[in-house]
């Protein structure tokens, strides 16, 4: 093996090791089971970027119940607003509660009409770098 090939394997590890220390810190698991029993699990959120903004869509369907839990790596508290959209961009849910200020880690939502949906995740405390990860459960 030539030496040039060997520095680019090590390299590749090297890599490899760091993106498993750093996405280990922020795994879905936890948050998984958060979601109420009788929920069955459909996907899992990241944030892209660290300390910014990301936004997603799914489709959900009408008379069917979801739950997003929100996870960070600072503890069980939740430090990311969630906010959920329809088609048109309407807030329809949110995990802060406007009147005391709180973020919960568990939104729940029962969908009135199938659609595209979208979720904004948002960093509440910008000077914060945390790892953000959700998970999307529904039930009939």
């Amino acid at each position: 093996m030539n030496k040039k090939y060997s520095c680019f394997v090590l390299l590749l590890v090297l890599l490899s090791l760091k993106s498993v220390q750093v996405s280990a810190q922020c795994q879905p698991d936890a948050c998984i089971q958060k979601i109420s029993e009788g929920y069955t699990f459909l996907k899992t959120y990241k944030m892209e970027q660290i300390g910014a903004e990301t936004e997603y869509s799914y489709v959900f369907s009408r008379d069917t119940n979801y739950m997003i839990a929100v996870c960070s790596s600072s503890g069980p508290d939740a430090t990311v607003k969630v906010t959920m959209y329809d088609a048109q961009r309407k807030e329809i849910a949110s995990n802060l509660d406007k009147k005391s200020n709180k973020l919960y880690s568990v939104i729940a939502y029962q969908c009135k009409a199938t659609g595209i949906y979208y979720l904004k995740y948002t960093p509440v405390n910008q000077n914060k770098t945390d790892c953000c990860v959700s998970v999307l459960g529904f039930k009939k």
